[in-house]
């Protein structure tokens, strides 16, 4: 759904929200902008960020420039100047991960300022318009009494929804469409898998000898198929401890710095993706890290257990 709403129409309906909505939908865009400008400069760079990784993690992978905030006035505005002191309408501010300084740039200075390619900054810049137009499907559905029910008329009590499709829910917030579909997609493949699991014979931590990830037909059982050393489980330790939990976010990592092979799927995701589970798995029987959730095969969580969950 592309709709496209005027500014007065926005204001409007905003005004009508709960403060704790407003807040939340104005999150949405500074997140969803910030995310879409770490994208483009990450995929320049061969990275595939997942869709549902944290903003710190994503900026881990950046090694330049970050992006603060980006404003648009709706009008040239003087109390949004650029560094040259010439008043905007759109300002984009910035800060030098190396440097930790943060500049205030208009469109020009901008390119000039960070070396970007005018490629890259019309990707950027594009990446903030899709971001626009879904707070602009968000508030259209608000503003036509979007019912959750009506879209997703059943949704088993046992299953685990995405963080970023759960604060909507809670926030009583109409769903884009692109999450209606994941939602409808989650639930498929968790009916399946609940129908494999009837099918099977129930089986203990300590007499599993097989695992499997089936990943774009891609299949390792048993043992690696792949060079064992094809990546760091050193460093792949060392990104759990400084909080990374994604397994995809790892593997960029991994990839970004030269630990692991850079090989890919058609789709982007890192062909080392199904090894790097097997080992975090390897661990969890071990009892040296714990799962998080699971977003079917897009990715998985894992982190290292406080000491108090260890001696319990």
């Amino acid at each position: 759904m592309k709709i496209v709403l005027s500014r007065s129409d926005r204001d409007s309906i905003l005004d009508s929200l709960a403060p704790e909505q407003k807040e939340f939908i104005h999150h949405h865009v500074k997140r969803g902008k910030k995310t879409a400008f770490a994208n483009v400069l990450a995929g320049d760079k061969g990275i595939v960020i997942p869709e549902h990784a944290e903003m710190e993690e994503i900026e881990m992978l950046l090694d330049e420039w970050i992006l603060e905030e980006y404003i648009d006035n709706g009008f040239v505005n003087p109390k949004t100047p650029c560094e040259c002191g010439r008043p905007l309408r759109y300002q984009y501010i910035v800060k030098h991960k190396a440097t930790n300084e943060t500049r205030r740039f208009g469109i020009e200075h901008f390119k000039e300022h960070t070396g970007f390619s005018p490629e890259i900054v019309n990707e950027i810049r594009k990446g903030f318009n899709v971001i626009d137009y879904e707070m602009d499907e968000l508030l259209y559905k608000i503003q036509n009494h979007w019912d959750f029910k009506h879209e997703i008329p059943f949704l088993p009590s046992d299953l685990e929804i995405p963080k970023s499709i759960q604060e909507y829910i809670d926030l009583d917030l109409p769903l884009l469409d692109k999450q209606v579909d994941e939602i409808k997609r989650i639930i498929r493949e968790h009916l399946e898998q609940s129908s494999d699991q009837r099918r099977s014979k129930p089986v203990t931590s300590e007499s599993v000898t097989h695992i499997a990830f089936d990943i774009e037909d891609y299949i390792i059982e048993d043992t690696f198929r792949t060079d064992p050393e094809s990546f760091s489980k050193d460093k792949t330790l060392e990104y759990l401890e400084s909080g990374v939990s994604s397994a995809r976010i790892i593997c960029e990592l991994l990839i970004k710095h030269g630990y692991a092979t850079d090989k890919r799927y058609v789709t982007g995701k890192p062909k080392v993706y199904s090894t790097i589970c097997l080992f975090l798995e390897s661990l969890v029987a071990r009892n040296i890290l714990q799962r998080g959730k699971t977003l079917g095969k897009d990715d998985r969580y894992y982190h290292i257990p406080s000491r108090s969950q260890t001696s319990t």
